[in-house]
């Protein structure tokens, strides 16, 4: 196992303190929006060897060793990514597409010889890129619609045009992509309207909406993309609870401190609310208005398993609890966010909060002392969404954390 050494991401909309306050250390004076630790090719995490090597050129150079039965799933690489992220305002309001949009999208990019760097090129890789984010302070989220009666309530209190609702009446939920696809043609008049009646709204039942539009507007004045806020539920997370966002779901992330675990995939449709491509087309063809309602999991032990149906990943809290990992599936990345965390097996390693370890699959078992909270990533299951046969995921022995390492 190798201290892993995160590369940090300048986003306009990162905090300028919050990281650097989590790890102690001192604020660069830019935002600080993510901390990557993973083998992603934009932004490839150190391996504190004394050599520089990045965590993509180790898993290269021996993919079986580093990845064990991962290696099959994005060929060869890592197939997730761990980050930590601070925002201090609302991020785009986005989608991701699922496996076959991601392949077909990709497919047809690569034809029309768009450059992979180019701003407007939207599907970078052929993967899908399903995520989840836990909350490491106070962190809030919009995602996924309000259910249909109340968005409809919602709509007339705030004004919306009555014609982007109609299909909702005879369709339900099936609806959403049509009446979004209407909402995003509005005009700067439909969206200076909405903020007048969002003015009105204060004081009254609808006051915490219409003050986040009116948040959100602050940053993107007069982007269509404002008339969908209302229509979102927007979710308040406390420590260590989080949310899981499959293909389909629009979400916008508006601030706060998280762990954020996803697929390795560069895939994103915005609709707005962003100076990035905003491809509208292709934002409301991948909204699955099918999708199961997003709920706020909650972690129910020490060490907690979220619910995260993914092949890439698997994600367990520790929090003041011991964990003796003896079946390893693949590589895996410990991340610490509260007091040291101690790791035991082939080497023994101790991190705090905001760093980070590599435990490769040919290390074998190990054991995790989380003194403080500290997550674990590691492949997911096999009855994940177009899984690849990998075998469960053991439940683990655990135990409260003792003063001293095993």
């Amino acid at each position: 196992m190798d201290r892993l050494e995160g590369r940090l991401q300048h986003y306009d909309w990162g905090s300028r303190d919050a990281l650097a306050n989590l790890r102690g250390a001192s604020p660069s004076g830019l935002p600080e929006a993510e901390l990557w630790f993973g083998a992603h090719p934009t932004a490839p995490a150190t391996i504190d060897r004394g050599d520089g090597m990045c965590l993509d050129e180790v898993v290269a150079a021996a993919p079986d060793e580093q990845l064990g039965g991962a290696a099959t799933l994005r060929n060869g690489t890592l197939p997730f990514l761990v980050k930590l992220l601070a925002a201090d305002r609302p991020l785009s309001l986005q989608v991701h597409p699922d496996r076959e949009q991601a392949a077909a999208g990709h497919a047809a990019e690569e034809a029309a010889g768009v450059a992979v760097d180019a701003p407007h090129r939207t599907f970078v890789d052929p993967h899908p890129k399903p995520e989840l984010v836990v909350a490491v302070s106070s962190f809030r989220a919009l995602c996924g619609f309000r259910q249909v009666e109340e968005a409809l309530e919602v709509a007339a209190a705030f004004g919306l045009p009555d014609e982007a609702f109609s299909p909702l009446g005879p369709q339900g939920g099936g609806a959403w992509p049509e009446v979004v696809e209407r909402l995003l043609a509005s005009t700067d008049e439909d969206t200076a309207r909405l903020l007048g009646t969002c003015e009105d709204l204060l004081g009254g039942p609808w006051d915490a909406t219409a003050t986040l539009v009116q948040e959100v507007a602050t940053r993107s004045p007069g982007d269509p993309a404002l008339m969908l806020v209302p229509l979102l539920v927007e979710h308040h997370l406390q420590e260590g609870e989080a949310l899981f966002l499959g293909a389909g779901v629009l979400h916008a992330y508006l601030g706060g401190v998280a762990v954020e675990v996803m697929a390795s995939s560069d895939n994103v449709l915005r609709a707005g609310l962003t100076n990035k491509h905003v491809d509208i087309d292709g934002f409301v063809g991948a909204i699955d208005p099918g999708a199961p309602t997003v709920a706020v999991q909650r972690p129910s032990s020490a060490a907690h398993r979220y619910d995260a149906p993914a092949e890439e990943f698997a994600v367990w809290r520790l929090a003041g609890a011991g964990l003796d990992v003896e079946e390893r599936r693949g590589p895996e990345v410990v991340v610490g966010v509260h007091g040291a965390t101690r790791l035991e097996g082939v080497d023994a390693l101790c991190v705090g909060p905001g760093e980070a370890v590599w435990v490769p699959h040919v290390d074998g078992p190990y054991r995790i002392d989380a003194e403080g909270v500290a997550y674990r990533v590691t492949v997911g299951d096999g009855d994940a969404p177009s899984g690849r046969g990998f075998p469960p995921a053991p439940r683990p022995t655990t135990t409260n954390v003792v003063d001293e390492p095993r």
